[in-house]
């Protein structure tokens, strides 16, 4: 009897192990079915185990089914509240639905506990980029590496950081520019129409431009797409064609390879190609980048190859008034620009001041006004504005 009394309940302990087992096996082999039918077994038979709620938990999540997996996690929690890995795993939950207020709450409450944690950081930052906030993106991938972050972890969020924020999504809209000339009327107009889609490490988008000058008028379709190379760099590339040749490159090709320099730079070295029925201009720039802050400050120096050599400087700030669609921006330019009012190369300096911001959660606005003053004397003065739509 005694024997036997011992036996049993090592007989269970060694069941229940085998179960966790073979349940982990399926689970990391992407066998879901099999794995959430173990794990109902021990839930079964041991109700309220944390291994079996957390591990069915993201099974569930995996599965798409994101209510019944908070249930699940939000019980491990309860019932093991310095059960870290639960927490990862709840934030997650809602940070894949896009509930990005319920995640701040449970990543406040793990990091009272696990505050030295890297992953909490990582993940912090992943919300902060779903909500198109870089600033405190950068500040959390930061926190995380000095935590002992694996660069292979930071080095796509810092790249997502500073030119792809926000999840999957569609935009489209239209654009308006009207130029007007200190010796008469406007002899300058835009029209645009684009989409563009945002991904993982990567931005694709296609434009149809319209262009009019003294009631001449051109073309110009544009593809423009950015691509994630490796965990430092990505690369971007654009194109775009004049129809009619009248006053637009036959060609416009550019490609520019950027990389991060830590958290709060990137450099960035290009070559753009414009190329005029009897003319080609060769353009190789190199730019620097810096994220203080709430600012974004860039400075491209180009060198511009055209029977001859000349220099183009162009300078830009930009202030954040919120997220990655509310600033303030202020661009200068100076030196060698291509004046399409007559198909020069002039010496000229422009500056031109952009306000953008979301009159609804899916709404952007940008509004530009420009001024230039080329080397003849003559003032440019133009205003544009471009609404869009998110989803």
């Amino acid at each position: 009897m005694i024997l036997l009394a011992f036996t049993l309940p090592l007989a269970a302990e060694n069941d229940y192990q085998a179960l966790h087992q073979k349940g982990r096996e399926f689970y990391q082999g992407n066998r879901d079915p099999e794995a959430l039918d173990i794990y109902n077994k021990i839930l079964e038979q041991y109700p309220g185990d944390t291994d079996a709620l957390l591990f069915r938990g993201r099974l569930l999540a995996r599965l798409s089914l994101f209510e019944e997996a908070e249930k699940d996690l939000k019980a491990v929690i309860r019932n093991a509240p310095d059960y870290n890995d639960a927490y990862y795993a709840l934030v997650s939950v809602f940070y894949w639905q896009e509930k990005t207020d319920s995640a701040r709450i449970y990543l406040e409450r793990w990091k009272f506990r696990d505050a030295e944690n890297p992953d909490l950081y990582i993940l912090s930052a992943r919300v902060a980029l779903a909500e198109r906030d870089p600033t405190s993106a950068r500040k959390e991938l930061e926190n995380a590496a000095a935590r002992g972050a694996e660069s292979t972890e930071l080095g796509p969020l810092l790249l997502q950081s500073n030119h792809f924020p926000g999840n999957f999504y569609h935009q489209a809209g239209m654009y308006y520019e009207y130029l007007l000339l200190d010796r008469g009327k406007s002899d300058w107009q835009h029209g645009q129409a684009y989409y563009q889609f945002n991904g993982e490490g990567v931005i694709i988008r296609g434009e149809v431009n319209v262009f009019r000058r003294n009631a001449q008028t051109d073309m110009a379709p544009l593809f423009d797409a950015y691509f994630t190379l490796s965990d430092k760099y990505y690369l971007n590339t654009r194109f775009q064609a004049g129809v009619n040749g009248v006053f637009l490159p036959r060609v416009d090709a550019l490609a520019e390879l950027f990389r991060t320099v830590g958290t709060r730079n990137e450099a960035a070295i290009s070559y753009r190609l414009m190329h005029f029925d009897s003319l080609a201009v060769h353009i190789p720039s190199f730019a620097w980048a810096a994220y203080p802050g709430k600012w974004y400050l860039r400075d491209k120096l180009s060198m511009i190859i055209n029977r001859g050599i000349s220099w183009q400087n162009q300078l830009t700030l930009r202030y954040f008034l919120g997220d990655a669609d509310n600033y303030l921006q202020l661009m200068h330019v100076l030196g060698t620009d291509f004046n399409v009012l007559n198909n020069e190369w002039l010496q000229s300096m422009s500056f031109a001041l952009s306000y953008s911001r979301t009159l609804t959660e899916d709404i952007p606005l940008l509004a530009v006004l420009s001024w230039t003053r080329d080397e003849d004397g003559t003032n440019r003065i133009g205003g544009s504005l471009g609404l869009s739509y998110r989803w």
